[in-house]
């Protein structure tokens, strides 16, 4: 009987192998962007960022055994790689450089978010091995060790993100000085030294500096409280819990995960995207498979007719075709993933690079097992729908000449 149904239906199972050979191809694609589009935001927030931040819900404190209290607790914790006490604002400032020949060449002004931390003990919460060195006097760019050096022994060093060295115009290259101004009334808070960019993701301008320069420029002398970073990054939400239980009731720790900011919210709006196309390829292949099933029943209905005079029922003749259409959408499957497996490392190469472009992140191995998971979801979904349809044309009467 099978014979005679492939030799009824000679040209469907080919049609149906290359439809849902390039249905699964493309779904294979969206689904590899989607994760390494995924695999770049977290890494990128996860190397430059405080993983964990204690407050104090009542408010910034210049009580100094409070702050003691809540060191000790980070520094008892095997799981914390480094903390460092902080202070935190924003503020309307005017920068200007003030290098021999530069007066009015750079000049900055936008409200800039503030961090001072303490500079002390290295590491520090700033990740410095994501920050890239500005060239100094010597026409070289410091290492990470010279770097932290500068940042714990000088006074007026500071490190900017990426948003707010792309704010000056033009945008320098060289560790020069600058004085910092308010722009409401023009008064001098400091002079700094920027020496370094992180490379982050935020779009806005943030400047890392000591925790007395930065009280100095803030004009404020309370600690807000304390950034850390963790070893082992997986383990983020368990100590965050951990460290949450030993904690006073008033103090509150979030980890960078909570936060909302705008790559996160592009994610959402890319992920809700990603879920329109996956829908419409999935939704037209099956309609398109089953009006080419429809097709051959129309052209065929003669020959369909005598097998059913035949005395061979609806029900067999349903699962049978049913068998084939199977067979032919594991035919798709593998020769979608014959395509994507052979050519993943080019394609993942001029992914990797357009993230790259934005955050510093490296080449991250396919999770294999997600990727199935998905494809599984997908291939499932596929066959339940193509049954569907495969059962609505066979209950529908087809009348014969």
């Amino acid at each position: 009987m099978y014979s005679v149904l492939f030799k009824l239906f000679h040209r469907t199972p080919i049609f149906q192998v290359l439809l849902s050979g390039i249905s699964f191809l493309v779904l294979m694609v969206l689904i590899a962007i989607r994760l390494l589009y995924s695999y770049g935001i977290s890494a990128s927030f996860s190397n430059s960022t405080p993983h964990l931040t204690a407050e104090w819900i009542a408010g910034e404190t210049s009580d100094y055994s409070k702050q003691s209290e809540l060191q000790s607790v980070f520094s008892n914790s095997q799981e914390i790689e480094s903390y460092s006490l902080f202070t935190q604002g924003t503020r309307p400032i005017l920068i200007e450089a003030l290098g021999v020949g530069m007066v009015g060449t750079y000049r900055f002004e936008a409200p800039v978010e503030i961090t001072g931390i303490d500079l002390s003990r290295h590491p520090f919460a700033i990740p410095l091995d994501q920050a890239t060195s500005l060239i100094n006097e010597h026409e070289n760019a410091i290492t990470e060790r010279e770097l932290a050096a500068q940042l714990m022994i000088g006074r007026n060093e500071v490190v900017v993100n990426r948003a707010m060295i792309n704010l000056f115009a033009p945008s320098p290259g060289k560790i020069n000085r600058f004085l910092v101004q308010d722009i409401e009334t023009g008064t001098s808070l400091s002079e700094i030294r920027i020496v370094a960019v992180l490379n982050d993701m935020i779009d806005a301008p943030r400047m890392f500096l000591s925790l007395p320069l930065a009280q100095k420029i803030l004009q404020k002398q309370a600690i807000q409280g304390l950034h850390a970073r963790v070893k082992n990054f997986d383990r983020l939400q368990i100590i965050r819990d951990s460290i949450s239980k030993k904690l006073d009731p008033g103090v509150r720790v979030s980890s960078w995960v909570d936060g909302q900011n705008r790559q996160q919210k592009l994610f959402s709006v890319f992920d809700s995207i990603f879920w329109i196309i996956a829908v419409a390829i999935l939704t037209l292949s099956v309609i398109t498979g089953m009006l080419g099933i429809y097709r051959a029943f129309m052209t065929k209905r003669g020959s369909i007719a005598i097998l059913l005079l035949l005395g061979v029922s609806k029900r067999t003749f349903y699962w049978m075709l049913a068998s084939i259409t199977e067979i032919s959408l594991l035919g798709g499957v593998g020769l979608a993933s014959l395509l994507f497996f052979s050519g993943y490392e080019t394609l993942n190469e001029q992914l990797l690079l357009s993230v790259q472009a934005m955050s510093p992140v490296e080449s991250p191995e396919l999770p294999l097992q997600l990727f199935f998971y998905w494809n599984g979801g997908m291939f499932i979904l596929y066959s339940v729908l193509s049954l569907i349809f495969l059962k609505v044309i066979l209950n529908t009467r087809i009348s014969l000449s």
